[in-house]
């Protein structure tokens, strides 16, 4: 048997293989941020089709953190049952599924909220000039987290994914390019970190030591002057004392708006583009679970690095999409390239109408 079909624990949760289905922005929520119909029916397909895992696109903590319309919601109890409905159609097949907690700090949509931040510069991820958040403030967020993890576990969810990475608010605080702060909350590596570390502590005092808590971390920003990998990893490290049961590998952030989602993985020699993250995390989280992200296409590849030991699971997100039952498929002997061409037209409707593959509807083409 492939490792890729054996089992693996996220803390004291055991998975049934090591395909994990990465979080993508659903854009179907309601107004003000329920769960859908649509989404049982998206989320189903991709646990029916063998995912042992399902990380759920951002969901956000406070009112004043929503991203983007469509953005799904955990700041209020009203938003608790939807969640868990959902959790039991996700369960039906043997698959589980994790919230993602994320504030949008200065990567917003006009009209869904300020765009605020450690500091006042602009985010490059987004273009917008951030207002500087006070102490009083950092703490109410922080707090949020906490408030929207215990909704997760009374929801009846397996878990929960901190969103740290993509220029959003638990990233602009680990990166020097946006926290230029030189209070408690910035100012050098360890100070930078503190939001995070915060934003764990409250979620697992609001959830328990055995509820399990990941990351997307946002490893490496792109420009020289934000976090370096050196530093990523470091915060890896310290993730992993402070008791954190998995980290997602994904970019911190960024100044092109695909440096974390490339377009036309058309060859193995374009795929894994953040395996050297993982290469450079590996050391020093030791057997820390790790999920591997980004343009994970060939199952062969995918195999030879959990094989190799640079990751635990891997992560895909626009491959099911394209495919949701991919994982069926490749257990029944496909073992060629999925189908998905990485064109992100699933995309093209972000923030107004759901996620969906136009590769069909557009006669195929590229």
């Amino acid at each position: 048997m492939s490792i890729l079909f054996k089992s693996c624990a996220i803390g004291k949760l055991t998975l049934k293989n090591r395909f994990i289905k990465s979080s993508t922005a659903e854009s179907m929520a309601g107004p003000n941020g329920e769960v859908t119909p649509p989404m049982h029916d998206f989320y189903e397909a991709v646990a029916r089709g063998g995912a042992a895992c399902i990380f759920m696109g951002h969901a956000f903590v406070h009112p004043l953190g929503k991203a983007h319309s469509r953005m799904t919601g955990l700041y209020d109890g009203h938003l608790i049952p939807g969640f868990h409905s959902l959790a039991e159609v996700i369960h039906r097949h043997d698959c589980h599924v994790f919230a993602q907690l994320n504030h949008g700090g200065s990567r917003v949509d006009k009209g869904c909220a300020d765009p605020v931040g450690p500091s006042p510069v602009i985010n490059p991820s987004w273009g917008l000039l951030a207002r500087e958040l006070r102490p009083s403030e950092i703490w109410e967020i922080i707090d949020a987290f906490g408030l929207a993890a215990a909704r997760v576990r009374e929801a009846g969810l397996d878990g929960i994914l901190i969103h740290g990475a993509h220029g959003y608010l638990v990233s602009l605080f680990t990166s020097p390019l946006t926290n230029q702060r030189t209070d408690e909350w910035g100012g050098d590596a360890q100070r930078r970190f503190r939001f995070l570390e915060e934003v764990y502590r409250s979620i697992r005092k609001r959830v328990g030591p055995d509820f399990p808590v990941a990351i997307k971390l946002g490893v490496r920003d792109d420009t020289q002057d934000g976090l370096s990998l050196e530093e990523g990893a470091e915060v890896g490290s310290r993730l992993a004392k402070a008791g954190i049961d998995a980290i997602e590998i994904s970019a911190g952030v960024t100044t092109q708006e695909l440096a974390s989602s490339r377009l036309h993985i058309l060859s193995r020699e374009q795929e894994a583009y953040f395996l050297p993250y993982a290469k450079a995390l590996r050391p020093k989280v030791g057997r820390l679970p790790l999920s591997l992200v980004g343009g994970l296409r060939s199952p062969g590849l995918m195999e030879e690095i959990v094989n190799a030991g640079w990751a635990d699971f891997v992560s895909l997100a626009r491959p099911f999409i394209c495919e949701p039952d991919l994982v069926a498929k490749i257990r029944a002997g496909r073992w060629d390239p999925v189908s998905c061409i990485s064109c992100d037209r699933c995309r093209a409707g972000f923030g107004k109408e759901g996620l969906r593959c136009r590769r069909e509807e557009e006669g195929g083409k590229l």
